[in-house]
């Protein structure tokens, strides 16, 4: 029997959160503990980054996965023996990160490729971290399901709920769905980040219209398009590109206008972890590493002597083309978001 697309999705889920939940872990010692991404961001990371440094070091680094908030709350849980060393993140769950005061200063005496980055980049950090790269959290799409894909956000939306395509959009557990979905859609329909109602709306009239699967992973939504569960789905542009060029050529990538939202990944040096850190931290700011990362990943670096591939540079987030809403506003206005789509959308 073959299950409903909605069902087949849901399957989906389960299986890969059992993978990534209920799976047996094996503790080992490690002179360094970093969190990662998963899938090819993680990849990526060990590739251009870990084994790098392990061979200049001679020193070992054990990688967990899982998400910013997460690794705040186990760090939180245990300040003065922290389980994690450096954190990767978002602009707004670093702020949170400062605020709290998990998170050790930098500058360029411990970190001197800092010298190397963008001033624009290195702002985000507030002298607490830095981003590594950026990207925008656009539309994936099949090419052979979508043959039109939407311009604008509007006609996304829109063609949701007339069910010209079943699509998928993150949880609220997801990382990118704060800014990427509440924030962007409060944006675009007339709202604000102080008043994001009519955002909400539009992904209640969204799931109202049935033709709509929600994810809380990364890979997800790679495999429900895959399989043909999904037909377009809200995704980071380098994944969606990493995608296409690894796994299928099907694949087709877009910002809608009004613009996607940026998404820097910010890393920041955890407060009473292993001093090694600062040595990590500059391996993740030097050119040769984001370099390989970059090109891997498809993603916008932070390093102003990044050199990128001809097909890359012509995918890559452009600054200027992106839209930024306020980190500040939104790291402050996330429990509320949450809270309310919780109540108006569900778990």
């Amino acid at each position: 029997m073959t299950l409903p697309r909605p069902l087949r999705a849901a399957a989906v889920v389960i299986l890969l959160s059992f993978n990534a939940v209920g799976a047996p872990s094996v503790a080992r010692a490690a002179d360094l503990t970093v969190t990662a991404y998963g899938g090819a961001w993680e990849q990526a990371y060990r590739k251009c980054f870990v084994q790098p440094f392990e061979k200049q070091t001679g020193k070992t680094v054990d990688v967990i996965l899982g998400s910013p908030m997460q690794w705040i709350n186990q760090v939180g849980a245990n300040p003065a023996h922290p389980p994690i060393d450096v954190m990767v993140g978002l602009v707004d769950s670093g702020e949170i990160a400062r605020e709290r005061g998990l998170v050790d200063k930098i500058s360029d005496a411990e970190i001197p490729n800092l010298k190397q980055l963008k001033p624009n980049m290195l702002g985000y950090g507030k002298g607490y971290g830095f981003p590594i790269a950026f990207g925008d959290f656009g539309l994936m799409y099949s090419k052979k399901a979508v043959p039109n894909p939407p311009q604008t956000w509007k006609e996304f939306v829109d063609g949701t709920v007339a069910g010209k395509w079943h699509a998928g959009l993150p949880g609220i557990s997801y990382v990118a769905t704060a800014q990427g979905v509440i924030g962007l859609f409060a944006t675009v329909y007339g709202g604000s980040l102080d008043n994001v109602q009519p955002g909400l709306d539009q992904v209640k009239r969204m799931k109202a219209s049935g033709n709509v699967s929600f994810y809380s992973e990364p890979n997800s939504p790679l495999i429900s398009l895959r399989s043909g569960d999904i037909d377009i789905a809200m995704y980071f542009d380098g994944r969606a590109w990493a995608e296409h060029d690894a796994n299928n050529p099907d694949i087709g990538y877009l910002n809608p206008r009004p613009g996607a939202v940026a998404f820097p990944t910010m890393v920041q040096k955890v407060k009473n972890g292993s001093p090694l850190g600062y040595q990590f931290m500059n391996v993740l700011a030097s050119a040769e590493g984001q370099s390989c990362f970059a090109n891997l990943l498809q993603y916008s670096a932070s390093n102003r002597d990044v050199k990128y591939s001809d097909q890359v540079r012509s995918r890559i987030a452009k600054d200027d083309d992106s839209l930024w809403l306020s980190f500040d506003v939104v790291s402050k206005k996330t429990p509320e978001w949450v809270e309310m789509w919780n109540k108006q959308i569900g778990r």
